[in-house]
């Protein structure tokens, strides 16, 4: 039998074979990046995809939209081409109602299989929060959330223009007013898009706990070092805040920190999720067990050049023969 605590992570080629053996429902997005398609290849590879469904995301006008377009339409034809499996894409703009991304996730549950892996490499907080939120209300048979990293980064800025500071969709506080929060949880990435600015006016005395990947690597480490620097500048350390060092990938120990750091959910947090998705993924479900608010400042332009290549492919058991692998 399966204890809550083993929870199966690693390469997406080495966990899909130790699953059980089924078609996989895939849930993707489209993007101007080379990673978008790696989790379905290696399911073609496998024959082990039934569909799939991919989102084109449109951010709003920038100086950088007919090459965006150009891109996306480019992936679009690659994606077309390599899969024999029935696939569906859908666009959707950036910050369209959030009744839209449930209408369509539910549209897909009516389909499915009950046996689902969500590639969340490509796709923005906005999205990936309320999907992962609406999988897991489900009966389903297994459920995958899959992660490729990039083989790199481009040097300029990776996004920019953030929307205003605010819950993510399904994320809303729970009481009205907000109940008092005891610590807030930050992700440390590679821009933080006017969060000193907001711990400093609405958590000035709450205790932050800054989760930084590590080891990054270069030029990564710069990345993150210079996120924490523009957070000091206006936000002064307190003695309760702190900066916990964890492993960008492994999503499971990340869950573990923060249900320690809570007391088991005792504590009431908020989340700001500006880290790598692992890190980020370990907030959302924490956040969906506990009905805990997640704040975000959502970029709206993403460069064109944002990755280049795919390194690895990671896979998470959210779900396992029906059995909830993260619960209360």
């Amino acid at each position: 039998m399966i204890g809550n605590n083993f929870r199966p992570w690693g390469k997406l080629n080495w966990l899909i074979p130790k699953l059980p053996i089924v078609k996989w429902d895939l849930i993707g997005s489209i993007s101007t990046e080379d990673r978008f398609i790696a989790t379905l290849l290696e399911l073609e590879m496998a024959e082990q995809i039934n569909q799939s469904l991919f989102y084109t995301i449109i951010d709003p006008p920038s100086k950088d939209t007919s090459i965006i377009r150009d891109k996306l339409a480019a992936n679009e034809s690659k994606l077309r081409v390599s899969t024999k499996s029935v696939i569906k894409i859908e666009e959707h703009k950036l910050l369209e109602p959030y009744k839209e991304i449930v209408d369509s996730i539910n549209a897909f549950l009516k389909l499915s299989s009950g046996n689902i892996i969500i590639d969340i490499s490509t796709f923005p907080k906005r999205f990936f929060f309320p999907i992962i939120k609406l999988l897991m209300g489900q009966n389903l048979e297994n459920l995958v959330v899959a992660y490729s990293t990039p083989e790199k980064y481009c040097d300029h800025e990776l996004s920019g223009n953030p929307h205003t500071w605010d819950h993510l969709p399904l994320f809303m506080p729970v009481d009205f007013p907000e109940a008092k929060i005891d610590l807030a949880i930050v992700g440390v990435g590679f821009m933080p898009f006017g969060l000193p600015e907001l711990l400093l006016s609405q958590y000035n005395a709450t205790p932050v706990k800054f989760l930084f990947p590590f080891p990054p690597g270069p030029p990564n480490y710069q990345r993150t070092w210079d996120f924490v620097r523009k957070i000091e500048k206006s936000f002064a350390f307190k003695s309760s805040d702190n900066i916990i060092r964890l492993d960008s990938n492994n999503m499971p120990d990340a869950f573990e920190y923060i249900t320690s750091e809570t007391d088991g959910g005792d504590k009431r947090p908020i989340f700001a999720p500006y880290g790598p998705k692992p890190i980020s993924l370990a907030m959302c479900i924490y956040a969906i067990l506990y009905d805990a608010p997640v704040y975000y400042t959502q970029p709206t332009h993403y460069s064109p050049e944002y990755s280049s290549g795919t390194k690895n492919i990671y896979g998470y058991s959210i779900i396992l023969n029906k059995k909830k692998l993260y619960s209360i």
